[in-house]
């Protein structure tokens, strides 16, 4: 067995079979597997423990994890009945997924990333049993190296009763070069995070956790899932509706430079996931020189960004990126040395960071009601389809807030634009932009009854005389003295309940 990635000789006496390492996962724990997205979990443990599971062991788990754990987890445990929770986040094509919208199933938790950490730090979630964690490496002194993303891994390494590593020798032994790994501490009274610029390099390239912690080190050697967190879909096959809403949002900031209201070398960007990120983003490198990211995960067209000289720097926490850029990362971490930083998500989701940067963040979306509130994670209500990730994190402390989607879903069948929400996860509070392909909704500085007029705007054709004709009836219903914000309690669900009866939206 290859053990020249444990220098450190105490705990190369440590390394025991993926097998045995299982053995410390027990019925009823809370299990840790704290990585940002799953290019190098820990599968080898992981496997083993769903084997168990099929060779008819009572097994089930408390699981706390960062966003996308490797199928053998997301998929095999999720469907062998060893989930029994899981938080913070799901893709929205998983085992997961179902499970959680069934009874029975899993208990889902949909927190925002940089809680997870806090919730962790201070006992909220109880103990932390068992961390299974992915590192590339051990130093002399004892340090850990980081491998591809770091999620919550100090923090999670810091509150463990026992941890299992397992190092992949297929994964990069030089990622670790990459990784700015930082602990802000406990509150009350903690520091400040001494970030003021994207590229601030403030901790260091390694994890620490106290040797007596580590119940054993898993080799393995094989070969490591570089599926992406989001099919990576990009700029260049990008319809032609997403393509206007990218050239309209680039016309709205560039008003926002030429009034002042914007710096023309662009705060640092932050995007979600998916080819609609990625087609504007490409649309801004067109205007703007000198950008920066500071995100929670880059999508493959910000990487052929930073590769062409589009993008100056990028800071994340993850990757979404082809796996053939990913690989191209990992064989060569040393070529992105201060131009690509990998960070903790409870960093690169940090509220303190995120306000003094004062970031444009770029966010997709499920639907938004003609006040400005906002569906991201839900269908109908009832059913969830997505986490919320870092979303939350970002409406509530960037410079600017901006949300994309195209005006309707199912090929006309249903708006995107509807008079309230089923769901809501961000408020009219914290929503400044909305953006389809029919123009921007500037929603600054307006009230409740404003925002109705920029919102039809942006609305489907099909479906304005619908919405406009709502909001006269509530203005008329409600009546004077009630109607800063005008409903129909008794039409709340009307258009989705038409949308689930009939197909569509649209009346008949």
């Amino acid at each position: 067995m290859d053990l020249s990635r444990i220098e450190n000789a105490a705990l190369r006496e440590k390394v025991i079979p993926a097998k045995q390492a299982a053995s410390f996962i027990q019925d009823g724990m809370t299990v840790a597997i704290p990585h940002f997205i799953c290019y190098d979990s820990p599968v080898s443990v992981a496997r083993e423990v769903l084997e168990r599971k099929k060779n008819g062991e009572k097994l089930e788990l408390h699981l706390i994890s960062a966003a996308s754990p490797t199928p053998v987890i997301s998929e095999g445990w999720t469907q062998a009945g060893i989930t029994k929770s899981f938080m913070p986040y799901i893709q929205s094509a998983s085992a997961m997924r179902q499970y959680s919208n069934t009874l029975g199933g899993i208990d889902f938790m949909d927190f925002r990333l940089s809680l997870i950490p806090e919730y962790i730090r201070h006992g909220y979630l109880g103990d932390i049993d068992v961390a299974l964690v992915s590192v590339a490496g051990v130093t002399e002194d004892g340090k850990l190296k980081p491998s591809v993303c770091s999620g919550y891994t100090q923090t999670v390494l810091n509150a463990a009763k026992k941890v299992i590593l397992e190092i992949n020798l297929q994964s990069s032994a030089d990622m670790y070069l990459l990784h700015d790994v930082y602990d802000p501490g406990n509150r009350p009274n903690r520091q400040p995070i001494p970030i003021t610029h994207a590229d601030d390099v403030i901790g260091s390239h390694y994890y620490t956790c106290d040797p007596d912690k580590i119940a054993g080190i898993v080799v393995t050697d094989e070969p490591l899932f570089l599926s992406p967190m989001w099919y990576p879909l990009t700029a260049d096959e990008a319809p032609e509706e997403v393509k206007n809403m990218a050239r309209y949002f680039v016309d709205f900031l560039l008003k926002e430079v030429e009034e002042g209201r914007m710096p023309k070398e662009l705060p640092p960007i932050q995007t979600g996931g998916g080819m609609v990120a990625g087609t504007v983003l490409r649309e801004m490198g067109k205007h703007f020189k000198g950008m920066e990211m500071y995100t929670e995960a880059v999508l493959e067209d910000g990487m052929r960004m930073l590769e062409d000289g589009s993008l100056k720097f990028i800071s994340t926490a993850g990757f979404g990126c082809s796996g053939a850029t990913t690989e191209r990362i990992l064989k060569n971490p040393k070529e992105f040395e201060g131009r690509l930083m990998v960070r903790p998500c409870e960093i690169s989701n940090n509220p303190e960071v995120i306000r003094r940067l004062g970031l444009i963040a770029m966010n997709n979306i499920v639907e938004a009601d003609i006040f400005g509130n906002i569906n991201s994670t839900h269908a109908l209500g009832s059913q969830v389809i997505s986490g919320i990730g870092g979303a939350l994190d970002f409406a509530q402390n960037a410079g600017l807030t901006c949300y994309f989607t195209l005006s309707t879903a199912k090929k006309g069948a249903v708006s995107s634009i509807v008079p309230h929400c089923s769901h809501i996860d961000i408020t009219e509070h914290d929503a400044n932009i909305i953006v389809t392909e029919y123009g921007v909704a500037d929603l600054r500085n307006k009230s409740p009854r404003q925002r109705v007029a920029e919102m039809i705007r942006i609305a489907h054709p099909d479906y304005r005389p619908m919405l406009q004709e709502y909001y006269d009836r509530a203005l008329e219903k409600c009546g004077p003295g009630k109607s800063h914000t005008p409903i129909i309690l008794e039409e709340l669900g009307d258009w989705h309940i038409r949308a689930r009866d009939t197909g569509t939206m649209l009346e008949k």
